[in-house]
């Protein structure tokens, strides 16, 4: 069956600080993923307050800061260890004036409510981790401002790699990733329109909801 797998908490992979450090230095070297997300962003042209979920230790997020001057940017992450990293790759980066670190969780309302609203809101390769994703996505909604947008770039589930025989973490996040028609039955439930999905080559796919 073509059905999701929902994957393990992803807290379990990342115990302690080291383990943080080491999967920053792997996301440094492996920026090529982000190239349709980043291609992305520059077309929207979005200009004013970002909210970036998910952040981890930070390197999109540096690397978007770098590129988009006029931004400030407020990185929700869920793991301490995660925002220690963060914090310090920022800090090297002397990007400490436009990018703030908070502790948060996306399922968490009591996260959003003293933030107030984004020009934009995006996370990348986190959908599939969210355990109530209805929840989580209905939050990100609400911290868009009027007229701003809600970004979500992630996995897509394809059955050729769904059916491969392997359980590493890359594979497992295909068997709990979504497809199409179950994001447009997700909004719809939720009653949010004006969105467009896109397929992003290999097998991934942005999904774009204006407010």
């Amino acid at each position: 069956m073509f059905k999701r797998v929902t994957e393990s908490n992803q807290c379990e992979f990342f115990s302690s600080i080291d383990d943080a450090r080491t999967y920053a230095e792997k996301a440094k070297k492996s920026m090529m993923r982000y190239k349709a997300f980043l291609a992305n962003l520059r077309s929207l042209d979005i200009k004013g307050r970002y909210r970036e979920i998910g952040a981890g230790p930070g390197v999109l997020t540096v690397e978007i800061a770098r590129n988009y001057p006029e931004v400030e940017i407020t990185a929700l992450e869920l793991l301490p260890d995660m925002v220690t990293v963060g914090r310090k790759h920022v800090a090297e980066n002397k990007l400490e004036n436009r990018i703030t670190y908070v502790i948060g969780d996306v399922e968490d309302e009591r996260s959003y409510h003293s933030l107030g609203e984004f020009d934009l809101v995006y996370s990348t390769y986190s959908l599939h981790h969210w355990a109530n994703t209805d929840k989580a996505v209905a939050n990100l909604y609400r911290a868009v401002k009027k007229g701003g947008m809600l970004y979500i770039y992630d996995l897509r589930r394809v059955w050729w790699l769904y059916w491969i025989p392997i359980k590493n973490g890359f594979f497992n996040s295909i068997r709990a990733s979504y497809v199409h028609n179950e994001i447009k039955l997700l909004l719809r439930e939720l009653g949010i329109d004006n969105t467009e999905i896109k397929n992003e080559f290999p097998f991934m796919h942005s999904i774009f909801i204006k407010k």
